[in-house]
């Protein structure tokens, strides 16, 4: 019979609503990979759960007895005021290696595993906070090591980093995902918005929010007149398109605000919403591939045990 190959260390991506772990050798292969809903959130509203407990359920046949600990990387919510163990902000700037030896280690009663949890990252002057965006960002300058310029990662709460000279130097939090599902779900724009989608109507929104930034409100409202006054046969432009260009619109506008000259921008996400910000910063003449996340996250992590574990 084949001997399974144990990994020798494990990386953990614990969010609020979901985790998901590879098992790792020192290679930086990826021997097998868990995933599970079983978020801080979950384990914060159950109290018969515990972070411990969740993860050796997840990772019990990567364990053996009595060998020596196997080390445990986690990014994430586990480090948040409400989690395993509270990981205290990193202040920017910080280097990849002020984030890993930031890390904090929670008492374990189970002797197979040994846990080292990352810190956030925090910023006093223009108060802003993140915690698990800083590993990504970590991963990224792992391979990207010469890269200077803004880092965009989409989100409900999208983040934004500068990063120059291998070090993260500030970053901003824009709120546009939870703005566009308040205003799409619970506001008067709500009879304006359906699952009707067109790329350019999205494109038009963009650039007017680049082109009129004060008149962000007034935007909002337009959604709504639009269709009422619209004369009949008139095409109207779907509600959700002009929301979302106003709202991510908005956003970048705000950012171009702030590039220097010879600014870069990467962005670093999957799926439509990735998709919508890649378009959005060709209007304004801006290529950015979309960089998958996990992968991402996962060198972040990776670079994190090579300055914690050594």
């Amino acid at each position: 019979m084949e001997q399974k190959t144990l990994p020798t260390w494990v990386a953990v991506d614990w969010g609020t609503s979901n985790l998901r772990v590879w098992a790792m050798d020192d290679s930086a292969n990826i021997l097998g990979t868990v995933e599970s809903p079983l978020g801080m959130n979950a384990i914060a509203d159950d109290p018969e759960l515990g972070f411990e407990g969740v993860l050796i359920n997840l990772i019990e046949s990567w364990l053996v007895d009595g060998a020596a600990p196997l080390p445990v990387v986690i990014c994430g919510m586990a480090g948040a005021r409400q989690g395993w163990l509270e990981a205290p902000y990193c202040e920017v700037p910080a280097a990849p290696a002020d984030l890993a030896m930031g890390a904090v280690h929670p008492d374990v009663s189970d002797p197979r595993i040994s846990v080292s949890i990352l810190p956030g990252l925090c910023q006093r002057g223009d108060a802003d906070v993140m915690r698990g965006e800083e590993t990504q960002l970590v991963g990224f300058m792992a391979q990207n090591p010469d890269f200077s310029g803004w880092v965009c990662l989409p989100g409900t709460h999208s983040k934004w980093a500068r990063l120059s000279g291998g070090q993260i130097l500030a970053f901003r939090t824009y709120m546009s995902g939870e703005v566009f599902a308040l205003l799409s779900q619970n506001s008067i724009l709500r009879h304006s918005v359906d699952a009707t989608w067109d790329d350019v109507a999205f494109v038009d929104a963009v650039r007017s929010a680049n082109a009129q930034p004060s008149g962000f409100l007034h935007s909002l409202f337009t959604v709504r007149a639009g269709a009422l006054v619209a004369k009949d046969g008139a095409v109207v432009p779907p509600g959700a398109s002009v929301l979302s260009g106003a709202v991510i619109g908005a956003e970048i506008a705000d950012v171009l605000s702030l590039l220097r000259a010879g600014d870069e921008i990467a962005l670093i996400g999957t799926g439509k919403l990735a998709s919508l910000y890649q378009a959005a910063l060709v209007v304004h003449d801006h290529k950015a591939t979309p960089m998958d996340g996990a992968a991402i996250t996962l060198a972040g992590l990776a670079r994190a045990h090579s300055v914690v574990i050594g």
